[in-house]
């Protein structure tokens, strides 16, 4: 019995210094060949950084012409010059991911707040059974909680899921077959996959009211990739419970970082149907998160108009500069309750053609019928653009008011032609914020009016709140099918 507890303790003396002969020579080679991942950590521990940004490609992705391409976190920390501000970056992670990141973060560093990327796109199938998943998942073997030589033989016997693309995609079709989409009145069709083929099949017309293929697909891409009815059980949502119960343990302050999603081109492509079950979706994961204590969801989801997104042909959350820059700034107002002496102010920049009326709120009733006007002579209308896109936040008390969005157009003194759309179709909520969205023509009728006024109105005695008028005008190459690339992460 001596003699084989004493052969005991010798393998595990040699195992000892064999995990100690591999993290000294040979780990960091490996974690440079295999899992590269693991360098973002040290190098926001080596920096001493006391915010951290985790995001994927939407943190570091701009458009090839920008003259700033900064990522998010950069703009981030111009808010905060005082605070070392760092960023884990790497393109299609997921809240998964994130979770490794941050338990490999040493205890004894300097983090003190972590701001974590949050996709709604990234709870749906098609993400979650995503054919990277097999290399992201390959990442993350050396970061396991065991001694990197025992990693390393893991890693060597790839210890790790790995699907084939062919099973992959049977899982997403399952899921997309399988999955029920709960609507509070009657649709059409019962699941993602019903409803994807039937688009596929009917096709779908663009502006100029003739079917076309590009602009179907489009729409379908967004059918499949917005078009699921988030429940407890979807597996995302357990990564991000973990990044809850970590950042407690650790002490950390918790940011999630729910990004904008092109919701003018998913209103515009799809309609009200997409538009629930994104608000649905959202809405889920604000009441999930969002009352946690220690942990603060930032809400970015209606916010970056569609001229700011870079990729015209999927659904991706790449964004032009000024689009990340709206981001960064949602995100600082939130951390500036954790470091109200570091802020500091930094103006906006907007882009040529897009138009911002503030946070403040405002009552639209029969007393004060008018919201916030953006007036603009028809020789300052350029060229190139095409749509105007037009978003707001309303806050209705009931049904009965008559809020509309109107475009009136100046054609001769005291003579105006109004074009008037109905809001309440897209306000869903009672009582609570809610948003709307218009995709709107650049016509020869506006091009030739003496003056062009966009606002809402409601003259009715029964009041709304409105704020966050939201104006952009587009240029035609973002029309679909005319320029964009396909980058599915």
């Amino acid at each position: 019995m001596k003699k084989f507890l004493i052969r005991i303790l010798m393998a595990a003396a040699m195992l000892f210094v064999l995990n100690w002969i591999y993290t000294k020579w040979f780990f960091k080679k490996d974690v440079a060949e295999h899992s590269d991942i693991l360098e973002l950590v040290w190098q926001v521990t080596e920096d001493s950084c006391r915010i951290v940004y985790l995001g994927e490609s939407s943190n570091n992705t701009c458009g090839g012409q920008e003259t700033d391409k900064r990522k998010i976190s950069a703009y981030l920390g111009e808010y905060f010059p005082e605070v070392k501000t760092g960023d884990m970056t790497k393109a299609a992670s997921h809240a998964q991911t994130y979770y490794y990141l941050l338990k490999n973060i040493p205890k004894k560093s300097t983090v003190e707040t972590v701001v974590v990327t949050m996709n709604l796109r990234s709870f749906d199938a098609r993400w979650i059974y995503s054919n990277l998943e097999t290399p992201l998942r390959k990442q993350l073997v050396l970061m396991e909680k065991y001694p990197p030589l025992i990693n390393r033989f893991l890693l060597a016997l790839k210890a790790y899921p790995i699907r084939s693309e062919a099973e992959l995609d049977s899982l997403t079709r399952q899921h997309w077959r399988e999955d029920p989409l709960v609507f509070p009145y009657e649709f059409e069709w019962d699941n993602v996959y019903q409803w994807d083929s039937a688009t596929a099949w009917q096709g779908r017309n663009n502006y100029e009211g003739q079917y076309d293929p590009k602009w179907t697909e489009l729409v379908c891409h967004y059918i499949k990739s917005y078009g699921f009815f988030l429940t407890d059980d979807n597996p995302r949502l357990k990564d991000f419970d973990d990044i809850v119960a970590l950042s407690r343990k650790r002490g950390w302050h918790l940011v999630f970082n729910l990004m904008a999603e092109n919701v003018d081109k998913a209103n515009c492509l799809v309609g009200k149907d997409l538009m629930y079950l994104m608000k649905h979706n959202h809405d889920y994961l604000m009441n999930r998160y969002g009352h946690l204590e220690g942990v603060t969801v930032v809400d970015n989801l209606n916010l970056v108009r569609d001229v700011n997104f870079i990729d015209q042909d999927w659904t991706t959350e790449h964004y032009y500069e000024e689009g990340r820059r709206i981001i960064a700034k949602n995100v600082a107002e939130a951390l500036k309750a954790y470091y109200p002496d570091e802020y500091r102010e930094i103006d906006l920049k907007c882009d040529e053609g897009h138009y911002f009326f503030g946070d403040d709120e405002c009552q639209l009733d029969a007393d004060t019928p008018y919201g916030p006007t953006l007036t603009l002579s028809a020789d300052s209308l350029q060229e190139d653009w095409e749509r105007v896109n037009v978003a707001f936040m309303m806050r209705q008390t009931d049904t009965l008011h008559k809020t509309q969005l109107v475009v009136s157009l100046l054609v001769a003194q005291d003579n105006a032609i109004n074009a008037c759309y109905d809001v309440k179709p897209q306000i869903q909520k009672i009582g609570a914020w809610d948003f709307a969205t218009f995709d709107l023509p650049v016509d020869s009728t506006m091009r030739t009016a003496q003056q062009v006024r966009i606002f809402v109105q409601n003259p009715s005695k029964n009041a709304v709140q409105l704020r966050c008028m939201d104006i952009s005008f587009r240029p035609a190459y973002l029309t679909p099918g005319i320029k964009g690339q396909s980058i599915t992460r």
